[in-house]
């Protein structure tokens, strides 16, 4: 088998450990990017880290973002939609626009995370939901403007995934329909497989569907 290459951004997060190890024992070769290392909010700091790989890179993996909720859209404030937007659609937009002239050589695969609130909004996560309806849209878009090249987009939006700081706030009750992080690298592999032909695919993982 030849080497194959995925670059995941967030690889030190709850979700990022288990997919690069998860992936790791399945013949990748990993390059794992922490957000604490590479800050892909920024534009310049993506670019520069991009410019580093020396290796043919085969899938780009995006694990970057997080929630600001809690409170009604009257009493969201200004910095609340700049970290939302940041945090989850700005690392998109910069991961997708410096991994796809890499990937076209591969022929290769980037597979983003949005969230269920996306495509089903709910009370108190309004930017949240804006941000990730906002990876789905602009995953497909670089999906349809990558067809000619062959560089493949697929984006994920799971419900709620079971991580230590889902616990911390959640009864045992809840977590009996939460998404296995594993259960998403599973979903990860299949899509950033070199035999698969899926591209602008977005996979809704309902909590209620994967048990």
């Amino acid at each position: 088998m030849n080497q194959r290459y995925v670059l995941i951004t967030g690889a030190h997060g709850e979700l990022g450990r288990i997919v690069t190890s998860y992936l790791a024992e399945r013949g990748w070769t990993v390059i794992a990017w922490p957000q604490s290392l590479v800050d892909v909010s920024d534009s310049h700091a993506t670019e520069q880290a991009f410019a580093t790989i020396m290796h043919p890179l085969h899938a780009v993996v995006h694990l970057v973002g997080g929630i600001v909720a809690g409170r009604p859209i009257e009493e969201m404030t200004d910095s609340d939609f700049d970290a939302m937007i940041g945090l989850n659609l700005r690392t998109t937009f910069n991961v997708l626009r410096y991994s796809i002239p890499l990937l076209r050589s591969t022929k290769g695969a980037i597979v983003t995370i949005a969230a269920m609130a996306a495509h089903r909004p709910s009370p108190l996560k309004s930017l949240y939901a804006a941000s990730k309806a906002g990876v789905v849209a602009l995953t497909q878009a670089a999906a349809e403007e990558c067809r000619q090249s062959g560089v493949r987009a697929v984006c994920i939006s799971p419900g709620i995934i079971n991580t230590p700081s889902n616990q911390s706030w959640s009864s045992e009750e809840e977590r009996r329909s939460w998404i296995q992080p594993e259960y998403i690298a599973e979903v990860i592999q299949q899509y950033i497989d070199p035999q698969s032909t899926q591209t602008g695919t977005v996979i809704q993982l309902d909590n209620d569907e994967t048990q």
